[in-house]
This record gives structure tokens, sequence and C-alpha cells, in this order.
């Protein structure tokens, strides 16, 4: 196997939180809807979020929702007499209180922005996401649009969303294309999070991997291509929703500077298939990308280490490659080191 393709399989087993793991998360989002199904004018439930679409690292937090008819609740929405969606989440969150809590003792419900988190309390393992929570969203129909109605309960009001279409998307055939894309997924939300500061959020990182991924190459390939398509995007634009309906997304630091750290990141995958059968050469690229995961060679680390302290890096051509600020760096040894 390429050295590039072997490194990149490597980091993809050490950001998977573990199948035990996924499976409660799994199993705690059925339950949760289970329960949120019998409230009163239910129409459907739905799963969402990087667990539905197999793309969750330590981000094991299942996402969901029901989704309200609104013939049942006619004064709700834009589509109503515009009653916000304060009072019908309060309400669906004390049916899960009355039905969970006597099976769970430690659990907590806490309405956020848009969703009744539930947290358990009751860790599956010792390792990040570890305990997974679910996010259950209180939806609507909408009269004449595509997607739902979902909560924005800070402001008291109901933005336009299609969670379902999302996860239709990035759970389409072909079976080879989604299953790439959702590993391109990992490895950039596992790089994403390396920073201090993200620079976009996960479902930034489904969307600008539904423009880019495509059949026909292999997935250090893909990801290159990934990191440059998304690079060029994000200079022009946000990114827009993929289902149509909702506003485009916003970047989590300046767009320039997520879209230059982008590109910096497809500069070190395109160094690395570039040497792709040197181990130390693909090492040395790969590791300014997973610094927990990968290690450069013990020759070039100690001359890193001597010339820049550890700020820095070179390319195998000696061009010094400076590591995007606030980009976090290794504290612990890494896995697979040499």
């Amino acid at each position: 196997m390429p050295k590039t393709a072997e490194l990149l399989s490597h980091v993809l087993r050490h950001l998977h939180p573990g199948d035990g793991v996924i499976s409660a998360a799994r199993a705690r989002r059925d339950g949760v809807l289970a329960e949120a199904e019998r409230f009163e004018g239910c129409l459907r439930i739905y799963s969402s979020g990087s667990i539905a679409h197999r793309t969750a690292n330590f981000d094991t937090d299942a996402d969901c929702g029901i989704v309200l008819d609104r013939r049942i609740y006619p004064e709700l929405g834009p589509d109503g007499e515009d009653v916000g969606p304060r009072q019908i989440v309060e309400e669906v969150r004390q049916l899960l209180r009355e039905e969970l809590a006597p099976k769970h003792p430690n659990i907590k419900f806490r309405v956020t922005k848009r969703a009744i988190k539930v947290a358990y309390h009751e860790p599956i393992a010792v390792e990040r996401g570890g305990d997974p929570n679910v996010d259950l969203i209180v939806a609507l129909t909408r009269r004449d649009e595509p997607g739902l109605w979902i909560p924005n309960v800070e402001q008291d009001r109901w933005d336009p969303s299609h969670p379902e279409h999302h996860t239709k998307l990035l759970t389409a055939d072909p079976k080879s294309l989604r299953q790439k894309r959702a590993h391109v997924i990992r490895l950039a939300k596992g790089w994403n999070v390396s920073f201090s500061e993200p620079a976009v959020c996960s479902f930034n990182v489904e969307a600008l991997a539904l423009q880019s991924v495509r059949e026909g190459t292999g997935l250090a390939e893909a990801l290159a291509i990934f990191f440059e398509e998304a690079a060029a995007d994000l200079k022009q634009r946000p990114t827009p929703d993929p289902a149509g309906v909702s506003p485009p997304i916003k970047t989590s630091i300046d767009r320039q500077k997520a879209a230059d750290r982008f590109g910096w990141a497809g500069a070190q995958l395109r160094e690395a298939l570039k040497g792709d059968d040197d181990d130390c050469a693909v090492r040395a690229a790969l590791s300014k990308l997973f610094a927990d995961f990968i290690e450069p060679c013990e020759s070039e680390a100690r001359l890193r280490h001597a010339l820049t302290g550890g700020g820095s890096a070179f390319t195998t051509g000696g061009e010094l490659a400076t590591r995007p600020s606030g980009q976090r760096q290794r504290t612990t040894r890494a896995y697979g080191s040499r």
C-alpha cells in the first residue's frame, strides 16, 4: 500500500471512537425517539448528524428529531399564527424526563438553542466521546416549501432547515463513494479540531465534501482534492446549504483565514503524495496535519526541533513550511510513532 494511504488509514483507526460507543449512541438515540414519538401530533421521526451519516470521530452525540403535524398545531410557526417553539419544546422535554428519568438515575435534560440535549452520565468508555448524548429537535412541517421549520429557542422563532435531506445525500449509493466521502470527512474533521479554534463546523466539512469527493480516486488523492477545492470555494463564498433550504454556512473564523488554512492542508497532502514511496517524506508531511497520530522520522524530528523550536516544519525539499497559527502542538507521544 502507498505510504500516504497507509498512514491515513492508521489515523482513521485512531479517530474512531469504538464500536461499543457508536452502538451506545445509536441505542440512546433510538430510545429517545421511541419516547418522543409518543408525543401528540408526532408525524414522523428522523435521524441526522454524524452518527446517522457514519462520519463520527469523538463527536458521538446522536442527532435526531420528531416532526410535528402542523394540522394538529396550526398556531405554531411561520405557516400558522407564528407562535414560537419555546413552549412546545418544553412540553417534549417534560415527556422525555417523565419516561426516561426512572430508568437512568443520572440523566439530565437541557434545552439548547436548537434541541433538547439528553445527557446520560453513564460512560461506555473512558476515551473522548465515550458517554454519548442525544440531541432531539422538535420540528414542524412546512406548508409549501421543502424541508422543516426547526427551533431557535433563544429568539423563540422557527428557522428553515432540511436535516432529512442532508442525511439522504450523505448516505446515498453508490457504497464506494459513500464510504470514501465518509473517510474524507472524518479525516478532515480530525484535522480541523487540531486547532484551538477550528475553522469550520462539522456540517460545513460535510457540505464541502459533498461538493468535492468523487468516484475514481483513492483516499489520499480525494483528501487532497477536498482541501484544495474547499480552499478555493471558501475564498469565493460561504458554503451553500446542500439542501438549498438554510442560509449559507458561516465559518468559525474569518473566512479568508479558513480558506488559507484549508489550502495549507492541501499542500501538505500534495507533499506527501509527491514522496509516496518514502516513509520519512510522507511522515514529515502528514505529521503536520495529524500530530496526535503520526510522528516524523526521528532524525527529521530532531532537526526540526533544533532549527525551529517545534513551531515550523520542513518540506522534503528543504523548504520551510510554517504551521498555521492556532494548531495545537503534540504534547504526548503519538500513536504509530517510529
